[in-house]
């Protein structure tokens, strides 16, 4: 099975839980190549928990541009997800993106058309929209309950 070489940017909260699902072998096809984040404290536990020879970057731009990477995953502040998928997809990586797409719509706009661009696949993380909580809230209020 070809894997796909993914960087993750970002290994605060939901960055380290998607390091641990890869690690966990949740995700066979996935290989973890790099990660990235600005905090010296989570480069320190990505180097304790990554396999030996996981580049560790101290910015997503780094990550990039290193050419290790089919695809990146950004897991950083909202600010940056338009500015990071912009770069990546002028590198010709796949990204996939956490919520929310951005701050400003007119970035988010930029950022959409950079993915049509590229050719590349571009997603966004909305897990929420999976969980049955929030699945029957909408059909509560569509259906005149609420």
């Amino acid at each position: 099975m070809e894997q796909v070489k993914l960087g993750i940017i970002g290994v605060g909260n939901m960055g380290s839980g998607h390091v641990q699902n890869i690690l966990a072998g949740k995700t066979p096809e996935v290989a973890l190549c790099a990660v990235a984040d600005r905090r010296e404290d989570r480069r320190a536990w990505a180097r304790g928990v990554l396999p030996q020879g996981t580049a560790v970057f101290t910015e997503g731009s780094e990550l990039i541009a290193s050419g290790l990477c089919d695809a990146v995953l950004i897991a950083v502040p909202h600010y940056q997800h338009p500015v990071l998928a912009g770069e990546a997809f002028s590198k010709g990586l796949h990204v996939m993106c956490e919520k929310p797409a951005g701050v400003y719509t007119k970035a988010v706009r930029e950022m959409n058309e950079a993915a049509d661009r590229s050719g590349k696949v571009f997603g966004m993380m909305f897990n929420q929209r999976t969980n049955c909580l929030y699945r029957k809230m909408p059909e509560m209020v569509t259906g005149g309950e609420l």
